[in-house]
């Protein structure tokens, strides 16, 4: 195992190398740069203001010089300073990261909690009214779009049934303690829901797939045939199994769920990465929007590498050296 981690760790060096260059092209070639953003609309700017503002902020030098000079400061953690928030990047998307944990954190396990139970129960009562509905809510899950169901979860719990609030992060002059704790899960509920539905729908189908194909393996007839009680024949022979395919889609779920945050947030007003991002694309702070670009791609390759350990712990029968 140790020969293998240092392998990947070595092919991680091109890869994000590679991501990188793509991620920093796609920010620079688009339409426009910060300058322009910044001028817009105002008729009192000079073509020479324009000229000393770009030769400030490096836009008038090549495009290689420009991606060595912010990789070599992405290296350290310098990613630049935000044009919109006036504060260094990598503070400000640190503190962004954090807001959007309250939402990741709960979604994963909501969808952990509520996926695996009906994927092994809808697999083993196929074709069962628990089976069809579990079906259709995958189906559902998958696909109906996040920022739709979004609108219609506030417009009924918020406008309609008025239980929770729209939107924000948190009630202005709550006391700390409890009460804070309290209503930062008020604000919390909806879109965490929103945020899990994808992600337990998929997961619903993986495990149901996984499970139906176990429960006919010969080692599960087996362990039946012996006398065993049927909670040990599937939660130690046939539900451990069925989780090695399973790893797959619980490792990148992560990622997943911060990627899938910008709808999420944006329409709950939610102060998270996601939202951050849609604001800076918006705004064409470009520093921002590459250092968030490049933390959700990180965060794959990282846990496509835990996806990988996690293979070998599962199944013994799995050796990487």
């Amino acid at each position: 195992m140790g020969r293998y981690l240092v392998r990947r760790l070595f092919q991680m060096i091109p890869l994000v190398l590679g991501l990188s260059v793509i991620i920093f092209l796609l920010l620079v070639l688009a339409p426009g740069d910060p300058v322009d953003f910044l001028i817009f609309g105002n008729p009192n700017v000079r073509p020479q203001d324009v000229a000393r503002l770009k030769h400030l902020y490096g836009l008038d030098q090549p495009i290689y010089v420009r991606y060595f000079k912010w990789l070599s400061r992405a290296a350290v953690g310098d990613f630049g300073y935000s044009m919109t928030y006036k504060e260094p990047v990598l503070q400000l998307v640190l503190a962004r990261v954090s807001n959007s944990l309250w939402l990741t954190v709960p979604a994963f396990f909501l969808a952990l909690i509520v996926a695996i139970p009906v994927g092994v129960y809808s697999a083993l009562h196929q074709y069962s009214p628990m089976d069809y509905f579990a079906t259709f809510f995958a189906f559902f899950g998958v696909s109906i779009p996040a920022f739709w169901f979004g609108i219609m979860m506030i417009y009924f719990f918020a406008v309609i049934l008025k239980w929770l609030p729209p939107g924000g992060f948190a009630t202005p002059g709550v006391p700390e303690g409890l009460p804070f704790y309290l209503d930062r899960i008020r604000y919390m509920i909806l879109p965490t829901v929103v945020l899990s539905l994808l992600q337990m729908a998929a997961l619903t189908r993986y495990t149901r797939s996984s499970m139906l194909e176990v429960i006919r393996q010969d080692y599960v007839r087996t362990a039946r045939s012996k006398g065993l009680p049927e909670r040990v024949v599937i939660n130690k022979h046939a539900l451990r199994n069925a989780l090695i395919p399973i790893v797959t889609i619980l490792a990148l779920s992560i990622p997943a769920l911060f990627a899938g945050a910008p709808l999420t947030e944006t329409v709950f007003a939610w102060p998270g990465i996601g939202r951050l991002l849609v604001e800076a694309v918006l705004g064409a702070d470009f520093a921002v929007a590459q250092a968030i670009i490049v933390f959700l791609a990180l965060l794959v390759i990282v846990f496509n590498l835990l996806a990988d350990i996690a293979y070998a712990l599962l199944d013994p029968r799995i050796r990487y050296d």
